[in-house]
């Protein structure tokens, strides 16, 4: 099996603090489920869209959750399972800064580290997304989730687990924009300004 044929864009969040859904954010032309999915292209032959409800997108490799409700714990589970290689790089459908010499750098590590889940430090919190899980977190995930545990860390605790220290991850992006995400309106301000235009449906309608 390879080891990093395969990644995951996770698209079941509700979007409940923005005012639209955020994976029909159009940035420069392009959905950003299509500008993410053009970048990880770049690195993986597989990406693959982890959703919670098929009726919102309209993807080839496409899955939804096998354990509905889970939040992101459900969702890695769901990549771990279909990934075609022993890793998957997980993202996130509103996470638009693809980092590639950063995703080179961390497949670096896991060769010569051999661990299941390579993660980044954040000042005293730990970036659980623009990382990779191994196959080898499979059971760890599924106990944890039949358990009704869906905490991340505390899944990712009982692995063999890395972290990048936030100096070494900064070589790459001095504001750490890899690991950006969209949370709020305000936000919007971030992509207002390093992308030409940014567009978004609701409704259906353009805004």
């Amino acid at each position: 099996m390879e080891l990093f044929n395969s990644a995951a864009i996770l698209c079941g969040g509700k979007s409940s603090r923005m005012r639209y859904d955020k994976s029909r954010l159009i940035i420069d032309g392009k959905f950003i489920i299509d500008l993410i999915k053009d970048e990880l292209l770049k690195e993986f032959a597989d990406v693959i869209y982890i959703v919670n409800d098929l009726k919102r997108f309209d993807y080839e490799k496409i899955f939804v959750d096998v354990y509905l409700g889970c939040g992101p714990a459900g969702a890695i589970y769901t990549a771990l399972l279909k990934s075609t290689s022993k890793y998957v790089f997980v993202t996130a459908c509103d996470m638009p800064f693809v980092n590639i010499d950063y995703i080179n750098y961390m497949k670096n590590i896991l060769i010569n580290k051999k661990c299941d889940c390579l993660i980044t430090k954040k000042g005293e919190w730990i970036e659980p997304l623009f990382a990779f899980y191994s196959k080898d977190m499979i059971e760890i995930f599924k106990k944890n989730i039949e358990r009704e545990n869906y905490k991340l860390f505390d899944v990712i605790k009982e692995s063999n687990y890395y972290a990048i220290e936030e100096k070494e991850a900064k070589k790459f992006s001095a504001d750490l924009d890899m690991f950006f995400n969209l949370n709020y309106q305000k936000d919007l301000e971030v992509l207002f300004k390093r992308f030409r235009r940014v567009e978004y449906y609701r409704d259906n309608k353009k805004l």
